[in-house]
């Protein structure tokens, strides 16, 4: 406990000297510490510009396009949206996030569009790659099948107007050819408890347009509700198989995994455990916290594995104590579960038992052949105990095996300077939201002396956690250096 406490003033003291070394600079208080500063007001209706806008401007905007998408003013988003591309056009990050959002909306080809103002491809390469392949239709849609088909999808999954959905896409040209618009309707035939059509048109999609991802979870979704478990759950494993790279799209595998479990499990107990665990892999830790508790029960065989999870989410959380406390319950009744391993070994590390750490760590780490995430705990202990030669060599072995392991990647960047940019690039190419890669690859470009391209990767790892100290500790570095040169 006293090695937590100490671990957690280092960490205020460092925050608080980056926030004094800021301060002491006159111009830049009169900057403000905000990233992406120039604009926070939304641009013109009427008109394209570049805009910087500030982090909270920019979530704003984004969450503006989904609301009026959800209230069915598509053309209005379609156009926001479009709007914020063109506004963005400098910010490689920016045109990303919008592209997954034009995706997830069915607005392919503006998806299309901000992929292609992106200037650093080899960011965005997985991104672009694997969601063209695996979430964009074949057939070539045209721009009022696009906006008839998304109001079709909002009315679907948001209006509770399935029916009226249904009715306007049947009347779409060329239906045959169109997986798309197949995908709708079965989406719209689920929603009304009609299985077979469901079933009917989902199947077409899929022989349409095989790789697409996403009728291959909404096809496992309409088995399951049929009750053949074991057809639903074959798809799921099928699924699970897809050649992916991209760890956003690997996670989204996971939690519908999760959720087919979910709907197949008979035990009450165990579907809530598998509730809680998509909760959690969809990242509403709140949500997951009280399906798990409400499931605990007197049978402590059975807890064990609600507690192993529950453990996981404190620890996501932060909350060391608590994740310290479920985990210890569950480690007594089950040694062998790789949730209650990482948790006890995560404790002990955060308290800088590594030796401790290092002992659950292995112990996970050889539950399953695939415990990417134990084997990678395992490597950063054996960097903390000076073990460099053994940690690089796992870091090397894991991105060998998982393609999207990308904190492998950017340990190995950090340990060979000759690779360092190239890997930390490949780091948040496979996950874009991965702010420690963001940050280094800030700091390269400092020592490189590209000062507006460290200011731009320093913003990404702003907008994803403005409360990290090593935001502020760098940006006074990046002011440092600015002032040096206008000197």
């Amino acid at each position: 406990m006293k090695t937590f406490i100490k671990n957690k003033f280092i960490k205020n003291s460092i925050y608080l000297l980056a926030i004094l070394i800021l301060g002491s600079s006159a111009s830049f208080a009169e900057q403000n510490l905000s990233p992406i500063q120039e604009s926070d007001a939304l641009p013109s209706n009427t008109q394209y510009a570049k805009i910087n806008y500030t982090a909270k401007a920019f979530k704003s905007a984004v969450e503006g396009v989904t609301n009026k998408f959800t209230n069915l003013n598509i053309s209005s988003s379609y156009d926001d949206l479009k709007r914020l591309i063109f506004d963005n056009e400098n910010n490689d990050y920016y045109l990303m996030i919008l592209a997954d959002k034009a995706t997830s909306l069915g607005f392919f080809d503006l998806a299309a569009l901000s992929f292609s103002k992106i200037s650093d491809f080899e960011i965005a390469q997985m991104d672009s790659e694997y969601t063209q392949k695996l979430f964009f239709p074949k057939y070539k849609l045209s721009s009022d099948e696009i906006l008839a088909l998304s109001e079709a999808y909002s009315n679907i999954e948001y209006n509770d107007r399935s029916n009226v959905a249904i009715e306007e896409t049947l009347k779409s040209r060329n239906i045959s050819l169109n997986d798309y618009a197949n995908y709708i309707l079965a989406l719209g035939y689920m929603k009304t408890d009609d299985i077979e059509n469901a079933k009917k048109y989902i199947q077409t999609a899929i022989e349409l347009n095989p790789d697409n991802l996403s009728y291959k979870i909404l096809q496992s979704q309409v088995i399951a509700s049929t009750k053949k478990n074991k057809k639903a759950l074959k798809i799921v494993k099928n699924t699970n198989k897809t050649d992916v790279g991209y760890f956003p799209i690997k996670q989204k595998i996971e939690s519908n995994a999760e959720y087919i479990k979910y709907k197949t499990e008979r035990q009450p107990w165990l579907k809530d455990y598998h509730l809680g665990y998509y909760y959690y892999l969809r990242n509403d830790n709140s949500r997951a916290l009280r399906v798990l508790q409400s499931a605990i029960t007197k049978n402590n065989s059975r807890n064990a594995l609600i507690y192993s999870l529950m453990s996981r989410i404190y620890i996501k959380n932060g909350d060391f104590e608590r994740a310290n406390t479920v985990a210890a319950k569950a480690y007594k009744y089950n040694v062998s579960n790789i949730d209650t391993l990482l948790s006890m070994g995560d404790v002990a590390y955060e308290h800088g038992k590594y030796k401790q750490a290092l002992k659950y760590y292995k112990k996970a780490s050889q539950t399953r052949s695939n415990a990417t995430e134990a084997k990678l705990k395992l490597a950063d202990t054996y960097s903390k105990l000076n073990n460099t030669k053994t940690s690089n060599s796992l870091y090397k072995n894991i991105a060998k095996k998982d393609n999207t392991a990308y904190r492998a990647y950017y340990h190995i960047a950090l340990a060979n300077p000759d690779i360092e940019l190239t890997y930390l690039k490949k780091s948040v190419s496979i996950n874009p939201n991965f702010k420690d890669g963001w940050i280094d690859l800030s700091r390269v470009m400092i020592e490189n002396g590209n000062l507006e391209l460290a200011k731009k990767y320093l913003d990404n790892a702003y907008y994803i956690d403005g409360n990290d100290f090593r935001y502020y500790y760098y940006q006074s570095l990046l002011l440092k250096k600015t002032e040096e040169l206008n000197k």
